[in-house]
């Protein structure tokens, strides 16, 4: 029984728990994963380009480069879960702002600005903060567990979306999902997501072997000066556009083959599932074997895709496939930069350093979906965008390869 109570998960199940609903009502996981179900539907009521359209999402996640870096020097200071109570209602509240949009473009980015900055305190580094603390040796696992709460919004949110948006219009739709999200969202995380005292450790009869490992650091100045800050981030700017033009352009593309909005939106629903292996898949692959190798697996998978939505009448099989690959690597470059934040520079200023390559993450995931868009209103297709995140899905891979093994830290 002693055994029992001192295991990770019997310990940190209720606040693992609680991150992971708080992660699947956040603002990088229903925004994100709807918006490919909106573009068409706001773009045919207001005549704004698909490209118009688009921007949107990509500022919320440009965004990132200053809310992240902010709300991960914050939940170090005074608590995630303090920050995540704060957030959830104002993210519900800001996007229900979307119904009182005019016809004006700036009124349309200026909304998604605003719910940017509310919804901040939602955003990954809260939740992985929080779990980090409470899991060592199953970190990996955790992890995936945590984030695999975007996987399940992925899965359920574009159908579900996608109905609101055939019964009620896209306006409506905005208010009714934020109404969803908060009272899923608020309840779970105050009544579950808690934050460790010492780090979860004071019950493990391990805690001087497992406060030794939590308390690992490199500084913040230091790990910022070091090759493996850089190579992550640079990796993470180019697998993240790769991965996040896909998924916000996917259902644009699979309507430009001949698919209804409805069939394309079941195909996305595949992607959300993949998110959810990817995240449990990928987590408890990087607590046995060397991270960067399946991080150079799962991010570079997505060339698979690209290839299929580059052809013109692809089967059911294989668009189904590549809906999985995308979901896949999606599932896992958020799990693995939590983990090898943690890993090669420690817990001490976990919040500044995931918030800072967060930037790297936001760059590339927020000027892809415009980029795709953009490049569809210039050159009637997405052959030559497609062709260079490609490109870049490979040079992700190789610099995820370089990182060499995890370092010994000094302890605090």
């Amino acid at each position: 029984m002693t055994e029992v109570r001192n295991n990770e998960f019997f310990i940190g199940l209720k606040p693992l728990i609680g991150a992971m609903i708080g992660a699947g009502c956040g603002l990088s996981s229903i925004s994100f994963y709807t918006h490919g179900a909106f573009v068409m539907s706001i773009s045919n009521d207001t005549g704004w380009s698909r490209g118009d359209v688009q921007l949107g999402v990509s500022i919320m996640i440009l965004m990132a480069i200053i809310t992240a870096p902010i709300v991960g020097v914050l939940v170090d200071r005074f608590g995630a879960r303090r920050v995540a109570l704060i957030s959830i209602p104002l993210y519900g509240l800001s996007m229900s702002s979307f119904y009182f949009l005019s016809s004006s473009l700036s009124s349309y980015y200026l909304a998604w600005a605003i719910m940017s900055v509310m919804a901040a305190g939602t955003l990954p580094v809260t939740w992985t903060r929080v779990v980090n603390g409470w899991f060592d040796k199953h970190r990996g696992i955790a992890l995936g567990i945590t984030l695999a709460g975007t996987g399940f919004a992925a899965t359920l949110a574009p159908t579900y979306v996608t109905w609101l948006i055939t019964e009620f219009g896209w306006q409506k739709t905005y208010v009714m999902l934020a109404l969803t999200i908060t009272l899923i969202g608020l309840p779970g995380v105050y009544f579950l997501f808690f934050e460790s005292n010492n780090n979860g450790m004071k019950e493990n009869k391990n805690k001087k072997q497992k406060e030794t490992n939590t308390h690992q650091i490199t500084s913040y100045r230091a790990a910022i000066m070091s090759y493996h800050f850089w190579a992550i981030g640079i990796a993470l700017v180019l697998a993240a556009a790769a991965i996040s033009g896909l998924i916000t352009n996917s259902v644009p593309m699979l309507i430009d083959q001949g698919k209804t909005l409805q069939q394309a939106a079941k195909y996305a629903g595949l992607i959300g599932l993949s998110v959810i292996s990817g995240r449990l898949v990928v987590g408890f692959l990087v607590d046995y074997f060397w991270a960067p190798l399946i991080a150079a697996i799962f991010l570079t998978a997505p060339i698979f895709s690209i290839y299929v939505f580059s052809t013109a009448m692809p089967s059911i099989t294989m668009v189904s496939l590549a809906m999985i690959v995308i979901g896949l690597a999606a599932g896992a470059e958020l799990d693995l930069l939590a983990f090898l934040v943690s890993r090669y520079f420690g817990l001490h200023d976990y919040g500044k350093l995931y918030g800072a390559l967060y930037i790297f993450f936001s760059i590339g995931a927020g000027l892809a979906p415009a980029a795709f868009g953009m490049a569809f209103d210039y050159f009637g297709n997405y052959t030559l965008v497609l062709k260079t995140v490609a490109i870049m899905s490979a040079i992700s891979g190789i610099l995820m390869l370089s990182l060499g093994k995890y370092p010994t830290l000094k302890t605090k």
